[in-house]
């Protein structure tokens, strides 16, 4: 082969091997980095996400029945939306056809498993950490309230801060308890089973009148 082109050769693959020389690891060292921050902020998040799955979620129930060791604690809780029944007063106020009724009413979280129907047990009321006001508002000259976007029936954890008021001397039971929401996570909607269901013990309530004549109750 004539020396020429043999140099020819040599000056062709130099920059090859300059290149596969350095470039090339500077590259998968470069490639490295990337690889091993990307594992790592993501082995993080699988970490937060476990941390919070691995969070105990308590039942209405667990707390009601103990308030003081939850009085004042930042906690989650798992359970079932439901509104409060509303007393009303008989009146004549013109377009208002619900104008003896209070401008709020109460969102509850009850036990998973309980039935949407009201009883005499405790119930564990959600109210805005911000405003300690209840979470439904009565929607002008109507007898229905909105309640944002929450869904009767359906189950939710929620997070937030229990508060208890002490109890008075001699009595065992705080006479105020709430839980201030900070964030919630719909987890579960109802099925149509459980929304007949709800119908029915609504439509129940709906006849069902005080016996105060002045007086009825909104489901």
């Amino acid at each position: 082969m004539p020396e020429e082109e043999k140099n020819r050769q040599k000056r062709f693959l130099m920059p090859l091997i300059i290149l596969f020389s350095f470039l090339l690891p500077l590259l998968f060292l470069f490639l490295g980095v990337v690889i091993f921050r990307s594992s790592g902020k993501f082995s993080q998040a699988l970490n937060e996400e476990e941390k919070i799955k691995a969070e105990e979620k308590l039942s209405p129930s667990q707390v009601l029945e103990d308030k003081g060791k939850y009085h004042d604690e930042r906690i989650a809780l798992k359970g079932r939306i439901s509104l409060s029944p509303v007393l009303c007063e008989k009146k004549e106020c013109g377009d208002d056809p619900c104008c003896g009724c209070p401008d709020q009413r109460d969102l509850i979280l009850q036990d998973v498993g309980t039935i949407l129907k009201s009883s005499g047990k405790e119930k564990l009321i959600l109210k805005d950490i911000f405003t300690e006001t209840s979470l439904c508002k009565r929607k002008a000259l109507s007898c229905d309230y909105d309640c944002g976007d929450w869904v009767k029936g359906a189950i939710y954890d929620v997070s937030g801060v229990f508060y208890a008021e002490a109890p008075p001397s001699g009595w065992q039971k705080s006479l105020n308890y709430y839980f201030k929401l900070e964030g919630k996570n719909l987890v579960r909607t109802i099925s149509f089973g459980e929304s007949f269901e709800n119908f029915l013990n609504d439509l129940g309530e709906r006849f069902r009148k005080f016996k105060t004549s002045g007086q009825f109750v909104l489901p």
